[in-house]
């Protein structure tokens, strides 16, 4: 039976979950799909398992298979209550996924003990489907996810192992820590940087933050490619001025695009800007390992790191010198700005190697049991922002019954949410390619963030409610 790694455990105990529409109208969908996981099953059986909580809630394992087909799967036809081109029209907007029944039983709060590793609800609607998967987080992190749905698309298209690439390296969480030398490597004495345990300010806050009532509003935008791309050569033209030979991408970009609109919308404008900010992300390591581990390994394979800038360069740039017209060229102090912000981002990124990650691994494994509650990251000032622009949601096949992708959406969030950067949106003939950033804050905060300069300048507002 496949055991939890000692990363695994440090996940949230809730699930990783994404809703997915697609246009297939076809009366086969339930029985390709529900077949097409029946094989997925046999590949990655603890699927059928559950997560454990101890009682003192200190404790995560996972359990012994008790489940069934029919326990993981179920449908429901509310055709006459949602219309998928209407939907469509609208960009899938978060609130359509909030109906009853559409996101699968067990993954809300309250949870049962054990908890179910994986469901998924098939919803037929008019002119379409919409298809919650839902796996929990202590099993997976986004890529994982996306490496189970790579592997149910291909069974769908093709019903045959061999042809859907399924290795059973994806499952072997041991592999974290069987590494070459490892076996020579102390655990190391302190608690490592990639690690913090929450002080009592920490529990504070987030206790505060939790018995909070709220109301939140939900929204989408889009960033154009074309856009970050005409960004990032600005952007990378000024830093080869540095001569250092450093460069950034279009993520670190937008990376810093959402910090300076988050802080300047969650900052009372008269406060002090003197200081620093630190903001939490996480970084995927599965190629930083020699050798790598699998790009479908189904585990978890982050580390969370932070990165700290200015504060004055974060915030001013979200006011863009006080400019009334958002189309008229990036001066170059805003060009210099974003350049900073961006290389320190880069940079962070660039810090995480094999060595720093075995650390951790190792410190965790040889954790006692009577440890402090063990935190992943860095200390940072509260914001994260997530990535899953690099899940390959859209260049699914699924096959001719089922299709491929046309949204990946959240429902209409019920709490304070920093932005998740959505799955990649690819070249399409309504000429769409681009990034979309789902956010959920008060709508005094949401109102100021959408109204800050990267937002107005760089980006689309598709939907908020």
């Amino acid at each position: 039976m496949t055991a939890l790694s000692p990363l695994d455990k440090l996940m949230p105990r809730g699930y990783v979950r994404q809703m997915l529409c697609f246009p297939s109208t076809s009366a086969e969908v339930s029985h390709t799909l529900k077949t097409g996981l029946a094989r997925v099953l046999a590949d990655v059986p603890y699927l059928l398992a559950g997560i454990i909580t101890s009682e003192d809630r200190k404790h995560v394992s996972l359990s012994e298979c008790y489940q069934t087909l029919e326990d993981l799967y179920s449908e429901q036809d509310i055709s006459d209550a949602i219309d998928y081109v209407v939907i469509k029209q609208h960009h899938f907007p978060p609130s359509s996924f909030a109906g009853p029944g559409i996101i699968p039983t067990d993954t809300q709060p309250p949870f049962p003990n054990p908890t179910p590793v994986f469901r998924t609800k098939l919803s037929l609607v008019k002119g379409g489907l919409i298809l919650c998967v839902a796996v929990h987080h202590c099993t997976t992190d986004i890529t994982g996810f996306g490496a189970l749905l790579k592997l149910w698309a291909s069974h769908c298209r093709t019903g045959a192992s061999a042809a859907a690439g399924f290795d059973p390296a994806w499952l072997n969480r041991k592999a974290l820590l069987e590494r070459p030398d490892t076996s020579n490597r102390p655990t190391p004495a302190s608690i490592p940087e990639l690690l913090h345990v929450k002080g009592p300010d920490e529990l504070t806050k987030i206790a505060a933050l939790a018995s909070q009532p709220s109301d939140p509003t939900t929204g989408v935008f889009f960033f154009p490619q074309k856009t970050l791309q005409a960004l990032k050569h600005a952007v990378n033209k000024h830093i080869a001025s540095w001569g250092n030979g450093g460069w950034v991408s279009s993520s670190d970009i937008l990376t810093a695009l959402l910090w300076s609109a988050v802080l300047s919308a969650e900052s009372d404008p008269m406060s002090d800007r003197k200081g620093s900010n630190t903001i939490g992300f996480p970084v995927n390591f599965r190629s930083r390992f020699n050798p790598p581990l699998p790009p479908d390994y189904l585990g978890t394979a982050f580390i969370m790191t932070t990165a700290t800038a200015s504060r004055d360069d974060l915030i001013s740039l979200s006011f863009h010198a006080g400019s009334s017209n958002d189309d008229e060229p990036l001066d170059s102090a805003s060009i210099s700005k974003l350049a900073d912000i961006a290389s320190i981002i880069r940079a962070s990124l660039h810090s995480i190697d094999e060595e720093r990650v075995r650390n951790v691994l190792l410190y965790l494994d040889g954790a006692s049991g009577d440890h402090p509650p063990i935190t992943l990251g860095p200390r940072h000032d509260g914001v994260s922002i997530v990535s899953w622009a690099d899940q390959n949601i859209y260049g699914l096949d699924w096959g001719d019954i089922v299709g491929t992708c046309d949204a990946v959406r959240l429902p209409k969030l019920m709490y304070k949410r920093y932005p998740i950067v959505l799955p990649r949106v690819p070249a399409n003939p309504a000429g769409d390619e681009g990034l979309e950033v789902i956010v959920s804050f008060d709508r005094q905060v949401f109102d100021k963030f959408r109204q800050s300069w990267p937002m107005r300048r760089f980006s689309t507002l598709r939907y908020y409610s």
